[in-house]
């Protein structure tokens, strides 16, 4: 029999599932981490539980950087299936997967979300350097403002995520429909889903598209490219570290963290505080296939459990 490196049995997997480029990451990463800690010439078939159980330990170590538990599921879950696939083919000589039940429990914290009163600082913040920006003619730590303003904007009123906004094209956006498309190549769970344009968002996304017109972004293009629109930003397209970068940046400013996932979960909470709620709907609009995944992103109302227990007397 062949002995089957790492690199055979990926390529191995990949050809027998179709997965896109931002799925096949997620299982080179935890392999080539695995690989990097057991050492470069191990061949699956000698890999151990002592192996995996080593690897555990010094995840969960300072000199492995406390791996969130989160995490180390995530890298034993994907080396898991890869080993799988090798037993169910006979790609390696052993009927023993050492990944097998290696997960730990994961603490389950509350999803952090912004209050109004947070929202409406950073909003102040964005157009405070907006004005900074013309009325002193040069660029400013949020360069180019307007621009920011749209991305920060379009994740608190439609709670996309980060890959689906860098992934979005010009044809993505109908105004006259007054929906936005969130791509399936984004989403964990590979679906495409709709979003509605707000009246608050549509002068923002009106905004964007006609600037991309005028610094022509064709159609099949990345519509938020800052790169575009920016005299001091050079990269070809877009990535999430500019994003992340501007979230830190405004984080900075307004005193309390920020990022385009913490819009998400604001904007489920949010919704389920209306007297109107409907889970399904949420559901719909953040993508979800199931209500489990959505009741996680939904944090209780601390003063609808008050308003329950005062109920009661």
């Amino acid at each position: 029999m062949k002995s089957f490196t790492f690199d055979d049995l990926l390529q191995s997997y990949f050809s027998e599932r179709w997965l896109t480029e931002r799925s096949r990451i997620s299982y080179s990463v935890p392999v080539k981490l695995f690989r990097r800690f057991v050492g470069q010439d191990k061949l699956p078939v000698e890999v151990t539980r002592d192996d995996v159980r080593e690897w555990r330990e010094f995840c969960f170590s300072e000199e492995g950087r406390n791996l969130a538990h989160s995490s180390w599921n995530n890298y034993c879950r994907h080396n898991r299936i890869l080993f799988k696939h090798a037993i169910d083919h006979a790609l390696i000589d052993t009927s023993f997967n050492p990944f097998a039940k290696m997960e730990v429990t994961s603490p389950r914290k509350r999803k952090k979300t912004l209050s109004k009163r947070q929202v409406e600082m950073a909003r102040e913040a964005i157009s405070l350097y907006k004005k900074m920006e013309l009325y002193r003619k040069k660029p400013s730590i949020l360069h180019p403002v307007w621009f920011w303003e749209v991305v920060f904007e379009t994740f608190y009123h439609t709670g996309i995520r980060l890959t689906q906004l860098l992934l979005m094209k010009p044809e993505d956006i109908n105004l006259k429909s007054r929906v936005l498309t969130a791509t399936w190549q984004g989403a964990k769970n590979n679906r495409e889903h709709f979003v509605p344009i707000s009246n608050a968002l549509y002068p923002h996304l009106e905004n964007l598209m006609n600037s991309a017109k005028m610094v022509g972004i064709q159609r099949g293009e990345q519509l938020f490219n800052v790169n575009r629109f920016s005299v001091r930003h050079r990269m070809e397209t877009m990535d999430s570290w500019q994003v992340e970068s501007f979230y830190q940046k405004l984080s900075q400013i307004c005193g309390y963290q920020m990022s385009p996932h913490r819009f998400r979960h604001t904007l489920g909470t949010e919704l389920m505080k209306e007297p109107d709620r409907n889970l399904h709907i949420v559901k719909a609009l953040l993508g979800h296939s199931n209500i489990s995944t959505t009741l996680e992103y939904v944090e209780v109302d601390i003063g609808s459990l008050r308003s329950a227990i005062e109920g009661r007397l």
